[in-house]
C-alpha cells in the first residue's frame, strides 16, 4: 500500500491537516488568553509521519490538539460553555474554509485539555518525538510510572472493549450504508491504540511501541510472529480509505472495515490477557 493512485497525494492531505491545526490555534487564541496558556501540543497519528495511506485515514483519524494551561478555570471561562464552544468550533471552521474553500477532507480535530487529562488514572505522556509544540513550553513527559506498570495498563487496556464487540451487531444491524461511518468512528479510537498496545503487552518497550507510526507498528507486529493482528489492523485503515474514496457510498469497504476492527481488538484482548497472566 503505497502513496499512488487512488490515493490523493499526501502534500495536500498533510497541508488541510496543517491549516486545521491552525484554524484552531487561532481560535483558541481569540478565547483564551496567551498568558493562561502553559503549552498547545499536536500529537497522534496526524502529526506522525505517513510512510503509506494506512497511517492517516481522512476524517477518521483524529487531529489530536492538547492544551495544557495555568489554570484550568480560565480555559473554562474562554470556552464559554456551549454556546461559546460552538462559536468557536464555527471560527476555526471558518478559518479553515478561508484556507481550503474546496479542501479533499475536512480535518477531525479532537481538542483536550491536557490538565483532565493528566488526572486520569491511566494516564501516561505520549513518547516526546510524537508531539508537536505549537505553542509554549515543550511537552511534560515526565511519569512516576516504570516499564512494568506501563505494561500493566496497556494489557488491561486491550481487555476493555469486549463488552463493546459483544454489542456491535446490533449497533450495526439497523444502519444504512451512509451512517456506517458513526461506527468506524466508535471503532477508530478503540482500534488505533490497539496496535501500540499489544506491542507493549509482548514487552516492546513503551517508547518503541507507541513511537512508531501504523505502518511501522504493523511490521512489528509481523516480526514478533503476531501476523494475523498486523492484517486486519492494516485492513481496517485501508477498507476505511476505500469508503472515504467512495464518498461514504461503498457499503462493502464500510463493512470490511468493521470486521477488521472488531476483529483487531479480538486479537488485542487475547494479547491482554495473555500478558497480565504471564
Amino acid at each position: 500500500m503505497t502513496w499512488a493512485s487512488p490515493y490523493p497525494d499526501p502534500a495536500r492531505v498533510r497541508a488541510e491537516v496543517d491549516g486545521m491545526t491552525s484554524a484552531y490555534v487561532a481560535a483558541l487564541l481569540e478565547r483564551v488568553p496567551r498568558d493562561a496558556i502553559v503549552g498547545l501540543y499536536a500529537k497522534g497519528s496526524a502529526a506522525k509521519p505517513w510512510d503509506a495511506p494506512l497511517d492517516y485515514v481522512p476524517e477518521l483519524s483524529d487531529v489530536d490538539l492538547h492544551v495544557l494551561v495555568h489554570d484550568p478555570a480560565r480555559l473554562e471561562a474562554g470556552i464559554g460553555g456551549l454556546r461559546g464552544a460552538l462559536k468557536l468550533q464555527a471560527r476555526a471552521e471558518a478559518l479553515y474554509f478561508e484556507q481550503f474553500p474546496d479542501p479533499i477532507h475536512v480535518p477531525r480535530p479532537q481538542l483536550l485539555s491536557l490538565n483532565a487529562l493528566k488526572q486520569q488514572s491511566f494516564y501516561v505522556p505520549s513518547v516526546a518525538s510524537t508531539v508537536r509544540v505549537l505553542l509554549g513550553e515543550p511537552y511534560p513527559t515526565a511519569t512516576t510510572r516504570d516499564a512494568a506498570d506501563i505494561r500493566r495498563l496497556d494489557a488491561a487496556a486491550l481487555l476493555e472493549h469486549e463488552a463493546y464487540l459483544g454489542r456491535l451487531p446490533w449497533a450495526v444491524v439497523d444502519m444504512p450504508t451512509k451512517f456506517l461511518w458513526v461506527r468506524l468512528r466508535d471503532l477508530a479510537w478503540r482500534v488505533s491504540p490497539t496496535g501500540p498496545r499489544a506491542l507493549s503487552a509482548l514487552g516492546v518497550p513503551y517508547a518503541e511501541a507507541w513511537g512508531g507510526n501504523r505502518s511501522r507498528i504493523v511490521r512489528h507486529l509481523e516480526a514478533l510472529g503476531e501476523e494475523a493482528l498486523a492484517a486486519v489492523y492494516a485492513a481496517f485503515y485501508t477498507s476505511a480509505w476505500q469508503f472515504f474514496l467512495s464518498g461514504y457510498t461503498d457499503g462493502d469497504a464500510a463493512g470490511r472495515a468493521l470486521v477488521a476492527g472488531a476483529e483487531t481488538l479480538e486479537h488485542g484482548a487475547r494479547l491482554g490477557r495473555a500478558a497480565l497472566l504471564s
